[in-house]
């Protein structure tokens, strides 16, 4: 992670910080919104008999709390925005390796039930080194770490909201899995396969 964050152009402090709030803030979610749940829920319901704790289950349509992890969606976001800002003469590099990998994130991302919503590991980060070596030029690590980042995002996750309420979950997290969220990994993996 280190290598692909100087690889950036991060200086050693931003490193650090980088690696300490994603750390930190994987078990950090921000609850954004409430949906109601189109799916049955399979809830536990704990019951206490002559000193034994039970555990029943039962179905629930319940409220479906939608959240933004810290470490796994706001850390990425902030990066690929100080990236761009860094790096403003390439905005239409970034926003069109941006569009084109979350579009194709989006035709390879599936809603699983009781999980979220899943790509295959490798493929965004190869789509989104693809895109960065394509429009990126010489600067095509932070090409592929926006287009990777912001094109899980918003392929993955954003793109398929409308389906959240199906999912048969009471909480759903954006970008939720932390440091191992797709999110997350994208970004410094296709930067990585870009050198």
């Amino acid at each position: 992670m280190t290598y692909s964050l100087r690889t950036l152009g991060f200086a050693p402090l931003q490193i650090v910080l980088f690696t300490f709030v994603s750390l930190l803030g994987a078990s950090v979610n921000i609850p954004v919104a409430t949906l109601r749940s189109r799916e049955p829920i399979l809830m536990l319901q704990r019951y206490r008999i002559f000193g034994m704790e039970l555990y029943v289950p039962f179905i629930s349509y319940e409220q479906v709390t939608v959240a933004v992890n810290v470490g796994g969606a706001l850390v990425p976001v902030a990066a690929s925005a100080y990236l761009i800002l860094a790096h403003l003469s390439y905005w239409p590099s970034f926003l069109v390796a941006t569009l084109f990998s979350s579009l194709l994130i989006h035709a390879i991302a599936r809603p699983v039930k009781g999980v979220g919503i899943v790509t295959p590991f490798f493929i965004p980060p190869i789509i989104a080194a693809f895109f960065g070596m394509l429009f990126g030029g010489r600067m095509a690590p932070v090409v592929a770490y926006v287009a990777g980042s912001m094109g899980s995002l918003i392929g993955a996750d954003l793109m398929n909201i409308n389906k959240l309420d199906r999912l048969g979950a009471s909480f759903v997290s954006i970008g939720g899995a932390g440091v191992f969220d797709g999110v997350f990994l994208t970004g410094l993996v296709a930067a990585l396969l870009t050198l």
